[in-house]
């Protein structure tokens, strides 16, 4: 991201131009403050001119939002909307404080020194192979040997690589499925996941104290610097495909990498698999980080219609899967044609859903071969359905679901329990792993784990849809859906916390015709009683800003959170209905009474928010 201009400009003019901005309510304070300090601090000198151009262009709106405060790591790492200068946004400058922030708390735990290690990756995003290269010379000049991926990678790659080239640390360049105008650092330690506190608050605090210095970077060339490939993408594939449990390969996959990095993993897996019939969606498998043939330029695979060109072409060539994967390829969507049905409609699969189909899958073929274990557990979140400890249950096997939102915390509960004992990791998000090569979500790992199963029952004469009917029927229907409120810029931060607030301290008495019974706050560590008083009970853990209301039915409830990566408040509803009586009656009747109540819990929640931010 380049920060050179040639506006001519007074280091006096700018400050005298900063302070009336402030003084006319177009800076805040905290905003000026920063500027000025980049102005004329020795760390900042080479993006100066850069920042004389925004200052006198006017554009205050833009400075202020990039410097009213100081982007920090949340649940997927630092990630926000990339700008040439600022504190709260993603440039050359941010990016290479964060770099040293991990490199100065890595040298803190192994001594100065001790030799040390950081493998660096990238996807196909607007400067991420820039970014990356930055982080590569940080860390070089720290003294780090960096194995740095040559080429667009995925993020399951590189935990992979973490691991397996036995580093002390990792980044990855890639804001997953964000818009096109964002980027991000994600961080790992020397697991091969995410970091966890208290390492991430350390690591803010030391890149807090990267931003006032001069960050050292070593040449791009520098020995240090070592290009890693094909071979870690050999090492990486074969540690995908151990993970198969199917046989069956007769199928037809319309495959979209989404402009991103996913051919060279979801497709390279798939077709060294065995799956001769794979075809990548030709609209969207040239790498670019506008994501141009994707609707809306937002390549999520949890949002339906971005996997609308690949049934489209699916249904033209007569496929009988769609699979999809994210940017940095580690999430999927799935998309399915309905059996049965003359017009030929096909439907796509919610994040749960394909959790729970994935799980039953896996502890189906464990125990058809003879190696499943009362101690091997299925491992998700506080935000993921509840069918995943239904089916756990009638396998005899272990539930650990009191997890955080955010894949980091699975990748400590695979630790935890050690991953001979992990059977299948998902989280709502779309996000799924089995086995320990990698301890962050993996899409090809998923997209193979899915194939095997669609060939599977269709070996069989079934289908995936007649499979998970089949599960609600052995478990009940499971529902799920999410709201999310979009609140940008500093304003949005305050009306999100000013919501958590309302929510903790007046939530609303009844949801969808149905009475609140509880809460269980993770901030405050407490289960307070709503519907009929009382003491608060203690809640150890977990420990984030999360809500969960429980409601007067069984497996109803909702949870509140801030996104940790995005400018949002996210309320996840779930509800549940027993199938019962004729079939397949019985099952439609379930789902409809499912429906009725999600879209009546939806109806009160939107009506509960716009009131709170009426009253702020």
């Amino acid at each position: 991201m380049s920060t050179s201009s040639s506006v001519a400009f007074s280091v006096s003019e700018l400050l005298a131009q900063v302070d009336r901005a402030q003084a006319e309510g177009a800076l805040s304070e905290a905003a000026a403050t920063r500027i000025r300090q980049w102005l004329v601090e020795e760390p900042f000198i080479p993006y100066r001119e850069r920042l004389a151009e925004e200052i006198t262009a006017g554009r205050w709106t833009e400075l202020d939002n990039a410097y009213y405060t100081v982007l920090e790591f949340g649940t997927g790492g630092r990630r926000g909307r990339m700008y040439p200068v600022g504190v709260n946004v993603l440039n050359e400058r941010t990016i290479a404080e964060s770099a040293q922030g991990l490199a100065d708390h890595v040298v803190a735990l192994k001594g100065t020194n001790a030799p040390r290690s950081c493998a660096i990756a990238f996807d196909t995003r607007h400067h991420s192979a820039e970014f990356a290269l930055i982080c590569a010379r940080v860390m070089a000049a720290a003294g780090f040997t960096v194995y740095l991926v040559s080429q667009p990678r995925s993020t399951p790659l590189l935990s992979f690589a973490v691991r397996h080239l036995g580093c002390d640390a990792g980044i990855m360049i890639t804001a997953s499925h964000n818009p096109p105008a964002d980027n991000g650092f994600k961080c790992y330690a020397a697991t091969g996941g995410q970091v966890v506190p208290p390492d991430d608050k350390r690591i803010i605090e030391l890149v807090n104290a990267a931003s006032t210095r001069v960050i050292p970077l070593a040449e791009a060339d520098d020995p240090r610097i070592r290009r890693v490939g094909l071979e870690l993408d050999e090492a990486y594939l074969q540690a995908v495909l151990s993970q198969s449990v199917g046989t069956a390969r007769d199928l037809t996959i319309v495959y979209t990498p989404m402009h991103g990095v996913g051919d060279s993993a979801v497709g390279e897996a798939l077709r060294r698999a065995g799956f001769t019939r794979v075809e990548v969606l030709e609209s969207q498998r040239a790498p670019d980080g506008d994501f141009p043939n994707v609707p809306g330029h937002i390549a999520n695979p949890e949002i339906p219609r971005t996997l609308d060109a690949a049934i489209a072409e699916a249904k033209r060539i007569g496929a009988d899967l769609v699979l999809a994967s994210d940017p940095d390829a580690d999430r999927i969507g799935v998309g399915l044609p309905i059996p049965g049905d003359p017009q030929g409609a096909w439907t796509t699969l919610t994040g749960n859903q394909i959790g729970a189909l994935l799980t039953a899958f896996v502890l189906e073929k464990t125990r058809e071969a003879g190696r499943l274990k009362p101690e091997q557990t299925i491992v998700t979140t506080l935000v993921s359905t509840g069918m995943a400890r239904a089916l756990a249950d009638r396998f005899g096997v272990r539930t650990e679901d009191n997890l955080l939102v955010g894949f980091k915390w699975i990748a400590v509960t695979i630790d935890r329990i050690g991953p001979d004992n992990l059977l299948f990791a998902f989280e709502e998000s779309h996000g799924y792993q089995k086995g320990g090569h990698v301890r962050d979500k993996d899409a090809a790992t998923a997209s193979l784990l899915f194939a095997e199963l669609a060939a599977d029952l269709k070996a069989k004469g079934s289908h995936v849809l007649e499979y998970l009917n089949e599960l609600y029927r052995q478990v009940g229907h499971y529902g799920e859906t999410q709201i999310n409120k979009v609140m940008e810029g500093r304003a949005g931060a305050q009306a999100i916390r000013n919501l958590m607030t309302a929510f903790r301290n007046d939530p609303p008495r009844s949801v969808g015709g149905l009475q609140v019974v509880e809460v269980a706050d993770y901030h405050a560590h407490e289960i307070r009683p709503i519907r009929d008083g009382g003491p608060a009970r203690p809640l150890p853990e977990p420990s984030g800003d999360l809500l969960i209301f429980h409601l007067d039915a069984p497996g109803v409830r909702f949870a509140v959170r801030p996104s940790g990566t995005e400018p949002k408040i996210k309320f996840y509803l779930f509800a549940r209905s027993e199938v019962q009586g004729d079939w397949p009656q019985a099952l439609a009747a379930a789902k409809e009474r499912t429906a009725s109540l999600l879209a009546a819990m939806g109806r009160d929640l939107d009506a509960y928010v716009a009131q709170a931010v009426r009253d702020e």
